[in-house]
């Protein structure tokens, strides 16, 4: 029995509530659960049935494992708006799907494709032929008058090939329940990935509903959409690189970006990831420059190319409009299709359609007004029912609704349309149709719209299934129709018909050959899993220094335990955890309040208060949930549910003793377990995991020689507590023991921790491992002479396999620990250099030079 049926059994008995008997539907409007259109089937009655018998527990209980989802997976607008994950602005999903008849949907599907193909003619006539102009059914001005028209992109190569392959449109009801039309979505249509998200939520909210209503599946979409992006590529390539530009992880559609790209399995970059050699694109991977034959354009028009749109953005590819120019690689869509979002076009669209199509619009658009001084377009600017816009760019000003400007106000709009009435379009403002809505306690009507989706097939388009719903914030307010915009969302379901379900079609050929290879991996990927490597084993490694400090701190029953205090906290004074002062001149006896205060600042966020060159444990580990977020296509869910969950515990009220300090530390470190069990048994063997680990033997590596070299510095023969310390820090305690059978000696420690190769946390296993990784690295340079970076290395792991630490007297003792520290100092030194050329090798693909 499922969840959801054991839930709504339990509530539909102790809860008599039945949530939809108690909602009250828009008033003046068309309310999608009340009405129905004539000749249709409300789709609501079973699933308000199931509703009511869920009761309001029932929901609230079922949408918790919804919201539940939808954090744990990360969804958001922005993923890395603010340095945690409380600056990040969530994913307003509600858990009341918006409905819609398979039937219905078959005539608003047919009303959008009549509507893609119409477009796709009007951009092959505006960059060619320019017939609209010539027999005057467009103003040139509409065309002209617009920035964003790109000159270059006339005349193209291969005009048989759609211009809009990807199209979305937002539509709305009209009081009467006609869709109609309020924007058209060319330039970047976004918001496909959010709708298969919000389809996998709520099908694991509502398992049985989904079923039993015969929920359309939105699969069989992305799988022709995947097939549609391959056959793009130039017939002779056999296996064509598709690639999807991003404007980045500060743009609010990047989950969204990374979320596509790992569902299609498509490469995910950014500007810098790519370039343009001999009117080719290509993107830098850690394999040298590979060829793009694919691009999916999610970057605004003006930034695509710094060389033809002059632009302060670095999310663009500079030499992009020459590549597209010479046919090389495919657009979707490319730079210049934003033309037909200006509301200008739309008071002549009924005559281009008879025009192009000889038909009439299937979808009308909302009324609208263009350079105009006749009775109609004064009369809607009086009515106080009107909203001005630009005419040509969207966001060149805010909509401005009439009904809320004063008469100031509207006289000055008045001059102003009049001085430039081609600059602006006036558009009667339409109420938009209600439904149910969820607001944590019942259901309430709020206005909806949808934004469908299509993608070109041919000579016709496909139209996904479903779509994005939103629902306005407020009971008297309209919904957002951009993703920039804060509104609520919710998921569209087409109820298809039982006797005749969908077939899911596979997006594989009839026989593929067996292959091992992952695809590419980007320069930038390769250095985000290098550092999240880093920043998961330096916040490890000073948990597990604090955690010594605490368990010390505590247990002071031997005097001469306090001993390593200083030596603990010089190294994170070393490390850039505290300042020199909070780690030197430090009393006989350790003053415990200053040492609280000191361990709440590196690990715990409201501690921390320090310059921000010094670094601390929240500081690791949000920039460890922004990289894992960058990185989100190669994690698995376990893994970024682990990273989360260690962010938060930095993020809770911090321990009022030392000895409060001891649970969370330990759970912190049985989450970097778990986060390291993860990735090593979750990560396939491929670029990406050597660059992570690399990372992560660097850095351990650094923290290991960094407390050996403060030891070695403040105790030429340090004593067996701070050897204890050293070796409970490194986990190797109980191998000391077991091995030696008595209390810690300098060598026999020593040896353990840096030259046991069989020590997984020793430094001769990290440089072993570290050459393992370094050896399967692609090579860019002549293969029979080393890197740089590898040749330090090995001399460090040739030290450590062919010196023995060994001493016959104390007077020997001293000199091997004297060259001893000379070696840990040198290396520790030399490591820096290490990351530096790896970097200029691999991620930006220039020659390093020492300077």
């Amino acid at each position: 029995m499922s969840p959801e049926q054991t839930q709504s059994q339990s509530q539909s008995t102790s809860i008599p509530d039945r949530l939809f008997d108690a909602y009250k539907p828009g008033i003046g409007v068309f309310d999608e659960f009340r009405d129905q259109r004539v000749g249709t089937e409300s789709p609501w009655k079973d699933f308000a049935k199931r509703i009511n018998a869920m009761g309001p527990g029932g929901l609230a209980s079922s949408w918790k494992r919804g919201e539940d989802m939808l954090y744990e997976n990360g969804i958001a607008h922005n993923l890395l708006a603010g340095e945690t994950a409380e600056d990040i602005r969530r994913w307003n999903l509600d858990p009341l799907p918006l409905l819609i008849s398979e039937n219905e949907w078959a005539s608003l599907a047919q009303g959008a494709i009549q509507r893609a193909q119409l477009w796709n003619r009007i951009l092959h006539d505006c960059y060619g032929p320019q017939n609209l102009l010539t027999s005057g059914i467009l103003p040139a001005q509409v065309i002209f008058s617009q920035s964003r028209y790109v000159h270059s992109l006339r005349n193209l190569p291969n005009p048989e090939k759609p211009l809009l392959s990807l199209y979305a449109v937002d539509v709305a009801r009209d009081p009467n329940g006609n869709w109609t039309v309020i924007a058209d979505r060319t330039e970047t249509p976004n918001g496909t990935g959010f709708a298969l998200e919000n389809r996998i939520v709520l099908s694991n909210v509502f398992p049985e509903t989904s079923k039993r209503l015969h929920l359309v599946r939105l699969a069989s979409f992305f799988q022709e959409y995947r097939s549609t992006l391959l056959s793009l590529a130039p017939s002779a390539v056999d296996t064509p690189n598709v690639v999807l530009l991003s404007p980045g992880p500060g743009d609010k559609t990047y989950f969204e970006d990374a979320y596509l790209t790992r569902y299609l399995g498509i490469t995910l970059a950014v500007g810098s990831d790519l370039t343009v050699r001999s009117d080719r694109l290509f993107l830098k991977t850690v394999r040298g420059l590979q060829r793009v034959h694919v691009l999916i354009r999610r970057v605004p028009d003006n930034e695509s190319d710094p060389l033809e749109m002059p632009t302060s953005s670095h999310a663009g590819v500079p030499g992009l409009m020459q590549a597209i120019r010479s046919g090389s690689v495919a657009v979707v869509n490319p730079p210049g299709t934003s033309i037909a979002e200006a509301p200008a076009f739309l008071p002549f669209l009924p005559a281009i359609s008879r025009h192009f199509l000889g038909e009439d619009l299937l979808l009308p658009s909302i009324e609208t007004h263009w350079n105009q001084a006749g009775s109609n377009a004064n009369e809607l600017l009086n009515s106080g029912a009107a909203v001005v816009k630009s005419a040509h760019t969207r966001n060149l000003f805010p909509p401005k609704l009439t009904r809320s400007l004063t008469p100031q106000q509207l006289d000055e709009l008045r001059l102003q349309i009049a001085k430039h009435p081609g600059d602006y379009v006036i558009q009667r403002q339409m109420p938009f149709s209600t439904a149910p809505v969820w607001n944590g306690n019942a259901i309430e009507a709020r206005a909806v719209a949808i934004r469908l989706f299509l993608f070109a097939e041919g000579d016709s388009y496909r139209v996904m299934p479903g779509g994005l719903a939103r629902s306005a914030s407020g009971p008297n307010t309209l919904p957002g129709l951009s993703l920039q915009e804060d509104t609520n969302i919710k998921d569209l379901w087409v109820l298809g018909n039982p006797e005749n379900p969908p077939k899911l079609t596979s997006n594989l050929s009839a026989r593929v050959a067996v292959r091992r290879s992952s695809g590419t991996m980007s320069s930038r990927l390769a250095d985000n899993m290098l550092w999240l490597g880093r920043y998961s084993e330096r916040a490890e490694c000073a948990t597990r220094v604090l955690l010594e400090i605490v368990q010390t701190a505590i247990d002071d029953d031997v005097s001469d335990d306090i001993l390593s205090i200083p030596v603990l906290l010089q190294a994170l004074t070393k490390l850039d955890y505290l300042k020199k002062s909070d780690s030197e001149n430090l009393p006989a006896k350790i003053d415990r309040q200053a040492l609280l205060q000191t361990i709440t600042t590196i690990y715990y966020k409201s501690g921390s208060k320090k310059a921000s060159n010094f670094d601390s444990i929240p500081e690791n580990l949000s920039r460890l949930r922004s990289l894992s977020a960058l990185a989100r296509d190669r994690l698995s869910s376990e893994t970024w549910r682990i990273v989360k969950n260690l962010e938060q515990i930095g993020h809770t009220a911090p321990p009022t003793t030392l000895a409060g300090f001891r649970a969370p530390l330990q759970q912190a470190i049985l989450l970097h377990s778990a986060f390291n069990g993860t990735i090593r048994e979750n990560l396939t063997r491929t670029e990406s995991w050597r660059f992570l680990n690399i990372g992560r033997r660097l850095e351990r590596s650094s923290w290991l020689l960094t407390l050996v070299e403060r030891t070695l510095t403040l105790y030429p023969r340090p004593p067996a507590a701070i050897l204890d310390a050293l070796l409970s820090i490194i986990d190797c305690s109980m191998t000391y023991r077991f091995r030696y059978k008595g209390a810690p000696q300098a060598l026999p420690a020593l040896d353990l921790l840096l030259f046991d190769p069989a020590n997984p946390r020793g430094l001769a296993y990290q440089l072993a491992d570290l050459n393992v990784n370094l050896s399967e690295l692609p090579k860019t340079t002549d293969e029979s002479i080393l890197r740089p970076a590898h040749r330090t290395l090995l001399r460090a792991l040739h030290y450590v396999q062919t010196e023995v630490l060994h001493a016959e007297d104390d007077a020997s003792e001293a000199i091997a620990l004297k060259n001893l520290r000379s070696f840990v100092v040198k290396l520790r030194d030399e490591l820096p250099t290490v990351s530096e050329q790896l970097g200029w090798e691999f991620f930006t693909h220039a020659s390093f030079t020492a300077s």
